[in-house]
């Protein structure tokens, strides 16, 4: 075990600024550091930082085909970094190996987002593995036999539970039916990826009205039905004159300028709610509690169940990570938290 501790603190390292997860010579993770590989496990920006640095510097920018389809579309604003990213870009599926010299990368499911992976680095003999965000269920692998386990804390106190979790899809279609039948139009505010869960949640319990969704937006989800990921029967925003019922869906920062004026209902998906599923703020309006991320009971799960000789707890991103490092602890794990405090 000391031989674990010793190499874990000299070979990961996470950056505050660069939010960056360094493992071993060769793996910059979800941030800029200085080292050949950068591993963008998903689109959210909180994950992309860094990343015309890393394409300058780093030789690979992996991810899965989705995730670096996504990037490529709506990430990247000047054509000099979507010609260097479409020359250093590395697609990986699930369950491929990446080997280079003395390691190997491997991009596991991850049911966050679309497109999203965690990560299995193995080198020096030890296994190591990063979360990235993670959302129990679905198609999430849970990793075991590893060495290291570095795993996400956003949801990390135990304030963080939501026992209604599995009641929150059948809260928001009703709230979705209830608003085409008494305004005929539904405005849902969430970020990428959230926004298309959200899309195909309705088309599969027969929701079968237009979608309408600004640029980018429709950018990603005509991404998302090129990788199969099939939503049908959606348009541009600028199409709206075009149908009497429909559902518009927007970007979360927009929802501080929604519409208040009985014309609409607005529905606004967060996952910063944990007393009720689904909560009126005004007299057309609803907070949905729809979280891609685990919550703490489902953070404790995961740990327990993959059962690493030592867990890193990522304090870089917004999260409760010494919460949960006590929590480990006193059910016997051998906790790092970095960076730690002070750093």
């Amino acid at each position: 075990m000391n031989g674990i501790a010793g190499w874990v603190s000299k070979n990961i390292n996470i950056d505050k600024s660069t939010k960056s997860i360094s493992i071993g010579k060769y793996y910059a993770v979800d941030g800029f550091s200085a080292k050949p590989i950068r591993v963008v496990t998903h689109i959210h920006s909180d994950h992309l930082m860094g990343l015309k640095d890393s394409l300058r510097f780093s030789s690979f920018i992996v991810g899965t085909p989705l995730t670096l389809d996504l990037i490529e579309e709506i990430a990247l604003q000047d054509s000099e970094s979507r010609d260097l990213f479409k020359a250093k870009k590395k697609p990986l599926n699930y369950g491929e190996k990446l080997e280079f010299y003395d390691s190997s990368l491997t991009l596991l499911e991850n049911d966050h987002t679309f497109g999203a992976c965690q990560i299995l680095v193995e080198v020096d003999g030890v296994r190591v593995g990063y979360t990235g965000d993670i959302k129990l269920g679905g198609k999430t692998r849970i990793m075991k036999d590893l060495d290291v386990l570095i795993i996400e804390s956003t949801y990390g106190s135990p304030r963080y539970r939501r026992p209604f979790k599995q009641s929150v899809q059948e809260v928001l279609i009703d709230t979705v039916r209830y608003g085409l039948r008494r305004y005929g139009v539904v405005h849902i505010y969430g970020y990428h990826g959230k926004l298309q869960e959200v899309m195909l949640y309705l088309r599969s319990n027969g929701i079968e009205e237009p979608f309408l969704m600004p640029e980018n937006v429709f950018r990603a989800t005509r991404i998302l039905e090129k990788h199969n990921v099939l939503i049908g029967n959606f348009h541009g925003e600028r199409e709206k004159d075009s149908f009497e019922q429909y559902v518009l869906f927007k970007h979360f920062n927009q929802a501080k300028y929604r519409r208040i004026d009985g014309s609409v209902l607005n529905i606004i998906l967060t996952g910063w709610e944990f007393e009720n599923p689904g909560r009126k703020i005004d007299e057309h309006t609803w907070v949905i509690a729809l979280s891609d991320h685990a919550d703490f009971d489902d953070l404790i799960t995961y740990v327990e169940k993959s059962d690493p000789q030592i867990v890193v707890i990522d304090a870089s991103r917004n999260g409760e990570p010494f919460e949960l490092a006590e929590e480990l602890a006193r059910r016997g794990f051998i906790t790092f938290v970095l960076p730690s405090k002070g750093e």
